[in-house]
């Protein structure tokens, strides 16, 4: 099943009633998703073969604890207190929570990893109303279709933000805050060994709940604690300014924008980075879904930057028409695919479309692919 309906959520309140509503919200997904997850295929490729799903699922969950509560609770305390009050809003125990967070550190390490995401990002300069806009395709697991969230937060203390996310995640990996300032979340593909294992999307969440603008959000996630993923972060302000930063646990190079423009999908553009990453030669091989047994592990981010590049080239002005254009495309043969940027596969698609409008502080979302779905707009209340 796929969800198309979008609907936006409000929590207001202190980081541990933002939780508690959140949990709330999600509770009938999160339930769901534990009764299916035993047939999930992500599970079925970490879990040795001979080893019973209950018995690997137990001990996933208690090394999911140990890897994650401390440094959470260390490192981001305001988030940990949102993280209780998810535990409690849906009901369930915060080793299982806990481990449910894990999944988003494992989807992207070598072994499971699925190629995912295409972001967009325009300039007041480079588009037709003179507005910054940054839009992504949000390409992930398909057994967690139905399970999306899109909510606006109004914390204690912290800047309002406009998200979505996965219904139990009190991080996020798409959002903006009050002030106009947008981060996209691009998966990336290093051997870096984390030293910390605070998933990325709590520091982001905390970088757009006290950050105003590109510089300060950069400034801030390059020194955050966080680790267990790679990333490449579309940031962008409604003054213009945008960045990116590739990202590892231990590394961070900024790249800034061409011709007012940034296009970001899933590996390293910047010759710093390049040399933590996977190699560009490197097929998927071992526990991987069939579909991916012997592609190259870079061919969908080169092939989709590359349509991207093709369908943006010699356009002076770009209007939002444009932009879901690209983010609809199915390549120049129009055949949808798990290399396409609306991406169509039995593993892994297109499970959410966002666009971002940093002036007018807006937010457009489908649930599912975009060639079959329409946007949904939302503001801050």
């Amino acid at each position: 099943m796929v969800l198309t309906t979008v609907t936006l959520q409000t929590f207001s309140g202190s980081h541990y009633d933002l939780g508690v509503q959140q949990g709330r919200a999600a509770r009938e997904s999160v339930r769901e998703v534990l009764d299916k997850m035993a047939n999930f295929e992500i599970i079925k490729l970490m879990k040795p073969k001979l080893m019973p799903t209950s018995l690997f699922l137990a001990l996933a969950k208690r090394r999911a604890a140990k890897l994650l509560r401390n440094d959470i609770f260390e490192y981001y305390p305001k988030q940990a207190e949102r993280l209780k009050g998810c535990a409690e809003g849906v009901g369930l125990d915060m080793n299982t929570l806990l481990f449910m967070l894990s999944l988003e550190l494992l989807v992207g390490r070598p072994s499971y990893v699925i190629q995912a995401c295409t972001c967009l990002a325009f300039g007041a300069q480079r588009t037709a109303t003179g507005e910054t806009i940054v839009a992504k395709n949000f390409d992930y697991l398909n057994d967690l279709a139905p399970y999306q969230l899109t909510c606006e937060t109004k914390p204690q203390g912290g800047y309002r933000t406009l998200s979505s996310k996965i219904g139990p995640q009190p991080g996020m990996v798409d959002g903006m805050n009050e002030h106009g300032l947008a981060v996209i979340y691009n998966l990336a593909y290093t051997t870096d060994a984390p030293k910390c294992y605070v998933p990325l999307s709590f520091a982001l969440q905390e970088m757009l709940e006290t950050c105003k603008n590109t510089e300060q959000a950069v400034e801030f996630i390059i020194k955050a604690k966080q680790g267990g993923h790679d990333a490449l972060l579309t940031i962008a302000d409604s003054e213009g300014s945008m960045k990116t930063v590739e990202l590892t646990p231990n590394h961070a190079a900024v790249r800034e924008m061409t011709d007012n423009q940034i296009i970001n999908t899933n590996h390293y553009l910047t010759a710093e980075m390049q040399q933590y990453e996977i190699p560009h030669n490197a097929v998927y091989s071992g526990r991987v879904p069939k579909e991916m047994l012997g592609v190259r592990v870079h061919e969908s981010s080169e092939e989709r930057l590359k349509r991207a590049q093709e369908l943006l080239k010699g356009k002076t002005k770009i209007d939002e028409r444009t932009i879901v254009k690209v983010l609809r495309d199915h390549g120049a043969e129009n055949k949808p695919s798990m290399l396409t940027i609306c991406r169509h596969a039995e593993f892994g698609s297109t499970l959410r479309s966002v666009i971002f409008n940093l002036d007018e502080k807006t937010i457009k979302v489908l649930y599912g692919n975009p060639c079959q779905n329409d946007y949904a707009e939302f503001a801050f209340s």
